[in-house]
């Protein structure tokens, strides 16, 4: 029970009037902080400033001490590791939920960055999980509604499966080989141009330690708090991420503007710790949705959505549904995202749609985050953009390409 007021405590501080205070969430351990930066999608929940705070949470968290990086190191690598650099800094460059990086340089003359783990956070984190399911499936009990129109208990594993991904370093170079494949096979009939990947050094590299080439740029994350990109550019981060969702349904599972980094005309994909699969319908049936969207076809739209669940409606129930759908999106067309978020319309559709009678897989959530991050980059980046205007040349590509995919 005392764990449960911890978590009736995060929410409080989450879900409050005052802004959400982000050490209270870290004290709180990496379960809280990854719940913390769930939320800060879920515009359709907290309001925008709210938000954008929370977002703080993906790369602004506390870093260890020098102290404990060199016991750190010293406890994963072996003794002749520290060897193969001329230097290596004691401040990091950036410190996130359960990493931190360090700029160092090897003795054959490379710029590199040195990920490491920042403790044992899996037994812990495996307990509050176990401890933060029991607790939701208590409330479920009294509001069986919740389970159907938010899914908690799929979000909840959503995080529990990518931050056990994260906290493994391997994973991070096995999904980057993954999603290099993937631009490899496909290279031919899709423009990857911008698309790169820093270089990892496996054999200096360990489940809690990863080296990986230095990219002497920027996050789009930083660029965008500068209005430093042209709405081309941000488009194109929608284009590229958009053929591994709709074509492929293999992705970055964590695609946060704090994962991507701009040089020379060029992104760089970092953190694939986590890469989500989504299966053949929903991907479909959200393409679908998506492309009648930009044209603002709202009846084909309502049928895409029914198409992407496991158990549709019919009849008068559909019709019912649709007339809501209609209403729901009566001041849409032509407006900028800043006027209407695509992600609360989004997350407003589906519930919508479970509250109609559509039952869907599970699986939604990691898909439907993908596109939130998507949604914010551009609020943040463009705010006067017609987004779903401006997607209907990359959808038109993405349509012609699908035919030749490799997957």
């Amino acid at each position: 029970m005392i764990k449960w007021i911890r978590f009736i405590k995060l929410f409080k501080n989450i879900f409050g009037k005052d802004l959400p205070d982000l050490d209270k969430i870290q004290k709180q351990g990496l379960l809280a902080i990854k719940i913390g930066q769930t939320f800060a999608l879920r515009i359709d929940f907290l309001g925008e400033e709210k938000c954008t705070h929370l977002a703080k949470l993906y790369s602004h968290t506390d870093a260890v001490s020098a102290e404990t990086f060199d016991r750190l190191i010293d406890e994963h690598v072996d003794t002749s590791w520290r060897d193969n650099f001329s230097s290596i800094e004691q401040t990091p460059v950036g410190s996130a939920s359960v990493g931190q990086v360090h700029r160092a340089k090897l003795k054959t003359g490379e710029d590199v960055v040195i990920k490491i783990i920042k403790g044992d956070f899996k037994k812990k984190f495996i307990k509050d999980v176990r401890s933060f399911r029991r607790f939701i499936k208590f409330i479920i009990f009294f509001y069986r509604k919740l389970q159907r129109v938010a899914d908690p208990i799929g979000i909840l594993e959503h995080i529990e499966t990518y931050t056990l991904a994260e906290l493994d370093l391997r994973n991070e170079m096995k999904n980057s080989k993954k999603l290099q494949e993937i631009k490899r096979k496909n290279e031919e009939h899709f423009d990857f141009k911008r698309l790169k990947f820093p270089k990892i050094y496996e054999d200096l590299s360990s489940e809690h330690v990863l080296v990986s080439e230095f990219i002497d740029g920027h996050t789009v994350d930083d660029l965008i708090q500068k209005q430093a990109l042209s709405k081309d550019d941000l488009l194109d981060i929608f284009r590229l991420h958009g053929f591994y969702i709709f074509l492929v349904g293999t992705f970055h599972g964590d695609i946060h503007p704090g994962n991507i980094i701009y040089h020379n005309d060029n992104y760089y994909l970092i953190d694939t710790g986590a890469i989500s699969t989504v299966g053949e319908t929903i991907q479909t049936g959200l393409f679908n949705f998506m492309k009648h969207l930009s044209y603002y076809e709202y009846e084909q739209c309502a049928t895409a959505l029914n198409e992407m669940a496991e158990i549709g409606i019919e009849g008068k129930k559909f019709d019912k549904y649709y007339t809501k759908l209609l209403k729901l999106y009566e001041d849409f067309e032509g407006s900028t995202v800043s006027e209407i978020s695509l992600t609360k319309k989004m997350m407003q559709t589906i519930k919508l749609g479970v509250i109609s009678g559509m039952q869907f897989e599970k699986g939604m959530f990691p898909i439907i985050k993908s596109m939130m991050y998507l949604d914010g980059i551009v609020l943040k980046g463009a705010p006067n953009m017609v987004l779903m205007e401006e997607m209907r040349q990359f959808i038109e590509g993405f349509e012609s390409s699908k035919a030749e995919v490799v997957k």
